[in-house]
């Protein structure tokens, strides 16, 4: 397990997890409803905005998030637009973020169990409130599969990143099966 992985577990057992949320205007009103739901949970949450509906651009509300969560101020990070997809391309861009875009279930889930998804997004208009909160539960409730080709790949992903952060192009990366051989 890596240290990044091998903290957050640790840490998640001790004391309740802090979470970072934040929505742009087209998640401003269902984030109104996550935040007591997920206090109800046990989670102790920081509204890193927007705080109206008056119209705001994503991008900074995703990096102020993902930055929290990245560098681990925060255990795990919400963020909510209409979509989902451009806060979460906003957020994606955040070294040590791996934000994931969820319409169900089944996504909540695989996003937690395979790929140790730190951050969960979710599009405001394609969901109704029940769902969303279904989703928050199972995402949260799901663990990370530590060990084998989920925990390698999760690892490549950091190699990734950290070729990205230093300009240093790589050609294998430890562990990889190259599925790219015709």
């Amino acid at each position: 397990m890596t240290a990044r992985l091998a903290r957050a577990s640790a840490s998640s057992t001790r004391r309740s997890l802090r979470v970072a949320i934040g929505a742009d205007h087209g998640g401003y009103e269902l984030k109104a409803k996550l935040i007591p739901f997920l206090q109800s949970e046990g989670f102790e949450v920081a509204d890193l905005g927007t705080h109206s509906t008056e119209a705001c651009d994503y991008p900074l509300i995703a990096y102020k998030v993902a930055a929290a969560v990245g560098d681990g101020q925060f255990d795990r990070g919400v963020l909510l637009c209409k979509s989902g997809i451009g806060i979460a391309i906003a957020a994606n861009k955040v070294p040590g973020v791996r934000a994931a875009v969820c319409q169900n279930l089944f996504d909540a889930e695989r996003s937690r169990q395979h790929n140790d998804a730190n951050v969960l997004v979710l599009g405001a208009e394609t969901m109704s409130d029940r769902r969303a909160k279904q989703i928050v539960h199972t995402w949260f409730a799901t663990s990370f599969e530590a060990g084998g080709r989920h925990e390698r790949r999760v690892r490549q992903i950091e190699a990734i990143e950290q070729a990205v952060k230093t300009g240093k192009p790589i050609k294998e990366i430890d562990g990889t099966r190259d599925c790219t051989h015709a």
